[in-house]
């Protein structure tokens, strides 16, 4: 017989299990009274496991509602003084007014994008051969590389943001540049 015929899926299930399919052909084959109680000793303790499964699955279920039901209805009830919308001078709360959460000012807003990044060089680069060459370089150049191409800004800012000349700064990076490419190509 084969095991497709059965429309229950709790049989399906059953048989689904190849240790299950294996004891039910070999009763198929040879019917007897100690393969079919094995048969239905192992049915009773997968049809056990399985009303557990259901059972714990559906009390999850229920708790997580009634929990979320509770919380709802104590945030409901206990607003924070921070997610309150704002009132007017006279107590009356105004159409559309912000919370005073949101009035809150955000002072890391404020700092600049660049101020954020990290400030070395090394840690912009990938390549391992690049990054040695990197590592070569004293620490000006190292500053002066990244100012121009991790910042972007142009020789003269740089000249101003390190109190040097314009020149200096271009011939340090010029230099910086032709190292790394010696040591590239090495």
């Amino acid at each position: 017989m084969e095991d497709t015929q059965f429309k229950n899926p709790l049989l399906q299930a059953f048989l689904a299990e190849l240790e299950h399919l294996e004891l039910y052909k070999q009763y198929c084959n040879s019917p007897n009274e100690w393969l079919k109680k094995l048969i239905d000793e192992r049915f009773v303790q997968f049809y056990i496991r399985i009303r557990a499964i259901a059972y714990f699955s559906k009390i999850i279920y229920f708790t997580a509602r009634h929990f979320d039901k509770e919380r709802r209805k104590y945030e409901k009830r206990y607003v924070l003084t921070l997610d309150s919308s704002s009132c007017d001078d006279y107590g009356s709360k105004n159409e559309g007014a912000n919370t005073l959460k949101e009035m809150i000012v955000d002072e890391s807003a404020s700092i600049h994008f660049q101020e954020r990044l990290s400030h070395e060089l090394d840690q912009y680069i990938q390549h391992p051969i690049l990054y040695r060459a990197i590592q070569s370089l004293n620490e000006r150049q190292q500053q002066i590389l990244y100012l121009a191409y991790v910042i972007n800004i142009s020789d003269t800012e740089i000249s101003k943001k390190l109190n040097v000349t314009q020149q200096a700064i271009s011939k340090s990076k010029n230099n910086a540049l032709a190292k790394v490419r010696r040591l590239i190509n090495a």
